[in-house]
């Protein structure tokens, strides 16, 4: 038998009250838009109670149109009023680095800020609320699910360009294919721009329970799959991909099978200097480790490739870049 908990217990430790944007009404205690008991107020206490790790809201100004967030080491992340206009993340100089949609879009309702800072788009009876916070290192959107008959598939889309990759330990990633070309040769090389990196998945429901889930990708979305229909859970239920603020730098370089059978056998300099694009500087000084990971790559069974990754972080000095093998992609 599904439970679905009245949340007064957490209301009681919570901070009762939000500010609304100036065209948006402020959040009250009535029913939420999806018909539920559910308001902005509630919402906030529940993700605040089951979140695995707390999220401090960075500081962040507010107009009709949206919320910016300042990050660590310069850069804004901005939370559209209007929910079709997602989430961007922007560099110190301006440029936009990362854009992402809130699944349901189309069904919530314009934003509100909560006392903590984050940012709730109330749903309908098919349609979860979504709760944005971002903070300084890190952006976290929340679906709440408010019953057994709402969705258990949740899509975050990052738009045109853009490939999304779950990893192994059940992160992901999501990148952009840059194609570099040598201006004496006209050779081209393929480098990999990682724009977000997406922390493993959870999702709790309003007893502390984890209920089962995972991402799929779909080309340019992350979907996040959360199996509460299956099980006896407390609802409402909270589920989250967690964004990490994309760094200056972060590039990957994926070699294939015969590149990789190539760095084993005769070194990385077979290659030629423009084997690695962008990420010539990190090639050569990965050079030693590019060679075992490739010996490691050829001799597992199936076959796997090598792949060189490296960051530049805001808040650290430093190039920081590490080697591991890989399959699928260009591992053919």
């Amino acid at each position: 038998m599904r439970k679905h908990l009245r949340l007064a217990s957490l209301l009681t430790a919570a901070i009762v009250g939000s500010s609304s944007l100036a065209t948006v009404p402020a959040a009250s205690a009535d029913t939420g838009a999806d018909g539920t008991d559910l308001a902005t107020e509630e919402i906030v206490a529940l993700v605040t109670e089951v979140a695995p790790v707390p999220i401090t809201a960075a500081q962040t100004t507010e107009s009709s149109e949206q919320i910016v967030a300042t990050l660590d080491g310069g850069g804004k992340a901005t939370i559209a009023a209007a929910p079709d206009d997602g989430i961007s993340v922007l560099l110190p100089d301006g440029e936009e680095t990362m854009s992402v949609s809130l699944p349901g879009a189309g069904h919530l309702d314009d934003a509100t800020v909560g006392e903590d800072g984050s940012v709730t788009y109330l749903g309908d009876a098919n349609t979860p609320s979504i709760n944005v916070i971002a903070g300084e290192e890190e952006i976290r959107a929340s679906a709440i699910i408010s019953d057994a008959s709402q969705t258990e598939r949740f899509e975050y889309d990052f738009g045109g360009g853009v490939s999304v990759e779950v990893q192994q330990d059940g992160s992901a990633i999501a990148y952009m294919a840059e194609e570099v070309t040598d201006p004496d040769t006209g050779a081209t090389s393929l480098v990999e721009k990682i724009i977000a990196d997406v922390a493993v998945p959870w999702a709790r429901d309003a007893a502390g329970v984890n209920v089962p889930t995972r991402y799929e990708s779909s080309g340019s979305a992350l979907i996040q799959v959360v199996e509460h229909r299956g099980g006896d859970y407390a609802y409402p239920i909270v589920a989250d991909p967690t964004f990490d603020r994309p760094n200056f730098f972060q590039y990957r370089m994926r070699f294939n099978r015969a590149e990789t059978a190539i760095i084993y056998d005769k070194g990385l300099g077979a290659l030629g200097g423009l084997a690695c694009g962008t990420m010539a500087p990190v090639c050569l000084l990965a050079a030693g480790s590019l060679v075992w990971n490739a010996g490691i790559a050829e001799k597992s069974r199936p076959k796997k490739c090598v792949q060189v990754t490296a960051t530049q972080p805001y808040v650290a000095p430093g190039l920081v870049w590490w080697v591991d093998t890989y399959r699928g992609g260009p591992c053919r």
